[in-house]
């Protein structure tokens, strides 16, 4: 089953009709395919599909690693940002908290089971699920396979879209410091 899911995705996602193909889109044919009738493990709203999309093709990285890079750098700022400052942040950009530390669990749960990598999970789990400090953070990245340089290309597109989603400037620049991109917050 897993075989003929793996072999659906790559058609589609090869295929020049399904260029628009989404995260979402691979957790539902997943889905499907294990005869689950329910939500899709990974359930964004469509604007942070797109985050996810672009981080794939500009960074040149796996689905996995855009949704965990992402949700290690979300659940830093949940862990250091004042409460009123990730409620602000959370209310300007709708479903924020699916692609957040132990929430982006589930998707790559999902992808890691689709692709037969549930061994790894509990290891991302733990890095993912407690990202308190830049230690943390580095943990997180080094467990999904990448230099903990990527951290410095995912923070200036993660920020580019909050800016677009209506953060302000000053939580943006909160944000640049934690992650350590302060020079790319974009102007609001």
């Amino acid at each position: 089953m897993k075989r003929f899911a793996l072999v659906t995705l790559m058609t589609l996602a090869a295929t020049p009709v399904f260029a628009g193909f989404s995260l979402n889109d691979a957790a539902n044919v997943y889905n499907a395919a294990k005869g689950n009738n329910g939500d899709a493990a990974v359930q964004a709203p469509a604007a942070s599909a797109d985050l996810l999309n672009t981080l794939g093709s500009e960074l040149k990285v796996t689905p996995e690693q855009a949704i965990g890079g992402t949700g290690a750098l979300l659940g830093l700022a949940r862990n250091q940002l004042s409460s009123g400052d990730y409620e602000q942040l959370s209310k300007a950009v709708p479903g924020l908290d699916l692609l957040s530390g132990e929430q982006a669990l589930g998707g790559l749960n999902g992808l890691g089971a689709l692709l037969g990598k549930s061994d790894k999970s509990s290891a991302l789990s733990n890095a993912l699920g407690n990202v308190k400090d830049t230690n943390d953070l580095n943990n997180a990245f080094s467990g999904l396979g990448m230099d903990t340089g990527m951290i410095g290309q995912f923070a200036p597109l993660i920020l580019q879209y909050l800016g677009q989603q209506g953060v302000g400037g000053s939580l943006l620049q909160s944000l640049g410091s934690l992650w350590g991109a302060g020079g790319s917050v974009p102007s609001v």
